[in-house]
């Protein structure tokens, strides 16, 4: 099975609508299909003691927290910190980090930009191949870069540490208004309380709903499926579609 996954976006720009926030929307599929169970989204501003309260909190939920901004050298890159003081241990620098960003700056290094080699003691680092200022890992929590193009160069480093398998899926499409069949979908559920059940609106298109089964086995998600289609066509409604998926094992 997969790990359970939390992303966490660091940054006073994004909450003040400064900056937009893409981050997110692209590691949520990325994490699935590598087989990672996301179960939590966040924001926070660029404040310690906020930051430390929070991760303290979302560590109790997951195997493992991305984070995503605030490692740069400027004085409200303060994700270094929290993070440090939540797994317990000082901020050291690296030396490998601070090698690669004078090779990288060359007479140009300074004070500020080597404070982008301070890590929490016992951090391993994650190579940043475009600007050499690395993210870290340490007490089940991944830092990056919050600019996406970073990002997105960078996070391949993490599959190791959530691949599993990914779940089974059956999907079913239907003319009928979601209004229709709440009571349907209820029942399904209590019958099948392994299986995760969603309905997704959809306003374009020949269908106007999709209901989505999930489950570690396919033969649980289609035998909810089946019973949801039963009750659903004794109300009036047809099932007009069905897309059946295998979970399978990330590499």
């Amino acid at each position: 099975m997969g790990k359970r996954v939390g992303i966490v976006v660091l940054g006073d720009e994004v909450l003040g609508g400064e900056v937009r926030e893409s981050n997110i929307a692209h590691l949520i599929p990325l994490l699935n299909g590598w087989g990672a169970e996301v179960v939590l989204c966040a924001i926070l501003p660029d404040d310690v003691s906020t930051v430390v309260r929070h991760l303290r909190r979302y560590l109790e939920e997951t195997d493992l927290l991305i984070l995503t901004g605030g490692i740069g050298p400027t004085p409200d890159d303060i994700t270094r910190e929290a993070v440090a003081r939540v797994a317990g241990v000082p901020l050291v620098v690296h030396p490998d980090a601070r090698a690669a960003l004078e090779r990288y700056y060359g007479d140009r290094i300074s004070e500020s930009r080597l404070l982008m080699a301070q890590v929490p003691q016992g951090a391993e680092l994650i190579p940043n191949p475009v600007s050499a200022a690395p993210g870290f890992h340490v007490a089940r929590m991944a830092a990056f870069p919050g600019i996406p193009q970073l990002l997105h160069v960078m996070i391949d480093w993490v599959k190791p540490l959530v691949s599993g398998v990914r779940k089974s899926r059956v999907t079913l499409y239907s003319g009928a208004p979601e209004s229709s069949y709440a009571g349907i979908m209820r029942e399904a559920m209590e019958a099948f309380p392994d299986v995760r059940v969603g309905s997704y609106p959809m306003l374009e298109g020949e269908y106007r709903v999709r209901v989505v089964f999930r489950s570690d086995r396919l033969s649980r998600a289609s035998a909810c499926a089946d019973l949801f289609g039963r009750m659903l066509e004794r109300a009036g409604f047809t099932v007009v579609r069905r897309v059946e998926e295998q979970g399978e094992t990330v590499p």
